[in-house]
């Protein structure tokens, strides 16, 4: 008898002994709880403000045209767009567009044709955001020279809309 109750407690023994290596192998599971961190306060930064790029003034206040013409070809319209930029920059800035012309035509077509071109720089000026009342337009004809002698090279430099600001 002794020996079958040393069996059945050594059973009983190796029986606990796989229950607890059963429940030590198994996986345990944790449990965590996130505690909700104090808000921080918000920083607020002061930015300095920004300002706005200088737009330079255009170092050239001429345009040049083809004889006896008064459309605007792409250097002068590049001319213009920087004044463009320069007038809608500084609005409290106003401009003269003064027309002129080689000695070629008569005193009266010249003139005419003086007042042409300056209106079309100020039409051009207009259409880039420019108003209009800030824009005057006055002709001097061939009465203005920049270059006093005769020959296609001098021509050429008084076939101009002279821009003035005012």
């Amino acid at each position: 008898m002794e020996t079958t109750r040393s069996k059945k407690q050594m059973i009983l023994v190796a029986m606990a002994a796989a229950a607890l290596m059963v429940a030590g192998c198994a996986k345990k599971t944790e449990v965590t709880t996130e505690t909700a961190k104090p808000a921080e306060p918000a920083t607020v930064e002061t930015v300095a403000p920004v300002e706005a790029p200088t737009v330079m003034k255009p170092s050239s206040n001429a345009v040049y045209f083809a004889f006896d013409q008064s459309d605007l070809d792409a250097a002068a319209r590049a001319t213009l767009d920087g004044y463009a930029a320069w007038l809608n920059a500084n609005d409290m800035e106003n401009v003269t567009v003064e027309g002129n012309c080689d000695e070629r035509g008569s005193r009266e077509y010249n003139l005419a044709l003086g007042q042409r071109r300056a209106d079309s720089v100020r039409d051009y000026l207009t259409t880039a955001g420019v108003s209009n009342g800030r824009i005057d337009t006055v002709s001097f004809g061939e009465e203005r020279p920049v270059c006093k002698g005769s020959g296609e090279a001098c021509w050429a430099q008084n076939r101009r809309g002279d821009i003035v600001a005012r």
